[in-house]
């Protein structure tokens, strides 16, 4: 019993996570534009910069679709650790998810103040552990620019360059 309680944590949390993407493209639309990638190297690593402009309010938008995601997350974490207080090993999971999200939440809004604070106008990130995406309102990004934002999500999030995807955006 206690594994399939486990795993339907774990299907939840997928489902909420797939919702939020589809969610996201919903709401934003899908480019077909073509992008131009540019690769920046930075002590033996690589980055991917892509300028494609997302929507004008994509920043606005990003940041309450994130909001909407995360409570609801939060809230079927709080409900799991809830009912699950005569299973230690799903209480023990739920209470680690939710201290990962609350966690990630802190690292993307460091980041996000971090990137605004070097001068660009917005920025949105979202980190999940092995994958960082960075939208900075910018017509272009130099690759110094670059290499200061993946200086600033690295210190933060300990990602390596190649983990780390920057779009310039409007």
């Amino acid at each position: 019993m206690k594994f399939i309680k486990k795993y339907l944590v774990l299907a939840v949390v997928a489902v909420l996570f797939a919702g939020a993407f589809v969610l996201n493209v919903m709401v934003n639309g899908e480019s077909t534009e073509e992008t131009n990638v540019i690769n920046v190297t930075t002590e033996n690593s690589e980055a991917s910069v892509t300028e494609d402009a997302p929507p004008a309010d994509y920043f606005e938008t990003f940041r309450q679709d994130r909001e909407e995601v995360r409570q609801l997350e939060m809230e079927y974490l709080d409900e799991v650790i809830a009912a699950s207080r005569s299973d230690q090993e799903t209480l023990a999971d739920a209470q680690k998810q939710k201290m990962t999200l609350v966690e990630n939440m802190e690292k993307e809004f460091a980041i996000e103040s971090m990137i605004k604070a070097k001068g660009f106008e917005d920025a949105a990130v979202t980190f999940h552990s092995g994958t960082v995406n960075v939208v900075v309102k910018s017509e272009e990004l130099e690759e110094s620019s670059v290499a200061q934002i993946l200086d600033i999500v690295q210190a933060q999030t300990g990602e390596p360059a190649r983990n780390i995807k920057v779009i310039a955006g409007q």
